[in-house]
């Protein structure tokens, strides 16, 4: 039999629920949120934009859930591991936090759809150490820093105690980790041979791809720079416009010199929307 429609997140709870609290830590206060306190224009782009991190989120627990066996299935030194698990963890933190936003605002959380991640059969033909390189570049090096920036950025505008609250977890969890990915990168990088950085230069570019698109598109169309906003910044929203400029100055502060040190970055991928 075949599931119609996207899933509704779900706890099994009993001891399942324990372990999970254990793990996961307690569930965080969010104070007097509601829909209620949301001010009516805001209120249908807040539950879109809460549901839709629930969704994303569910896909890095997956992503990071693959990495995990990747780099086990790699043979990478013991003491990455434990990190590995501990990312994992985080992930489903994160997408609890998101949930309990999503409801809150009166909306149900639900598992992105298919629940399933397809991944390109060339990818998991690939050997291990091969795709747990991917990963890391892909995931745990550029979009993992470009998504603490967002964060970060959206932390230190908003004076709402209930969402600070769950952007704070948020970046603890993520900061834990310091550089774990550009160091897992530059370590992994050196047992494949020189001739290879073209590959994963090419990698690099196609992870940067869509940001850089997005970017472009919506600098073409704006006539700012994506403002303070600090009505949004306050329930954990902002616009296309604030995005693809803490993307643009992420990019050239901190991804564009990274890659550029390990060799990583292709001159188109450098380029910033005029």
């Amino acid at each position: 039999m075949t599931a119609v429609g996207a899933r509704p997140l779900a706890f099994a709870g009993g001891p399942f629920q324990v372990q999970h609290r254990a793990l996961i830590g307690p569930e965080i206060d969010l104070g007097d949120l509601s829909a209620a306190v949301v001010p009516a224009p805001l209120l249908p782009l807040a539950r879109s934009i809460w549901q839709e991190r629930v969704r994303t989120e569910f896909r890095s627990i997956q992503i990071m859930t693959r990495f995990l066996t990747e780099v086990t299935g790699a043979g990478d030194p013991l003491d990455i591991y434990a990190t590995a698990a501990d990312q994992v963890a985080d992930e489903v933190r994160h997408t609890e936090l998101c949930a309990a936003v999503c409801r809150r605002l009166g909306v149900m959380p639900h598992l992105p759809e298919p629940v399933e991640l397809i991944e390109p059969e060339a990818f998991l033909r690939s050997p291990m150490p091969e795709r747990a390189l991917t990963t890391g570049i892909s995931m745990l090096a550029i979009n993992e820093t470009i998504s603490n920036a967002l964060v970060a950025d959206l932390l230190e505008r908003c004076d709402y105690e209930p969402i600070r609250r769950v952007l704070g977890a948020t970046l603890e969890d993520e900061t834990t980790h310091g550089s774990f990915g550009w160091d897992y990168v530059t370590a992994s990088l050196a047992r494949f041979d020189a001739g290879s950085i073209s590959h994963w230069r090419a990698v690099a570019a196609h992870a940067l791809g869509p940001h850089q698109a997005f970017a472009a598109q919506v600098t073409a169309r704006r006539s700012g720079n994506g403002g303070d906003e600090r009505e949004l910044a306050r329930f954990g929203l902002l616009t296309p416009e604030r995005q693809a400029m803490v993307f643009e100055r992420t990019m050239k502060t901190v991804i564009a010199p990274r890659l550029g040190a390990l060799g990583l970055l292709d001159a188109e991928a450098d380029r910033a929307p005029a």
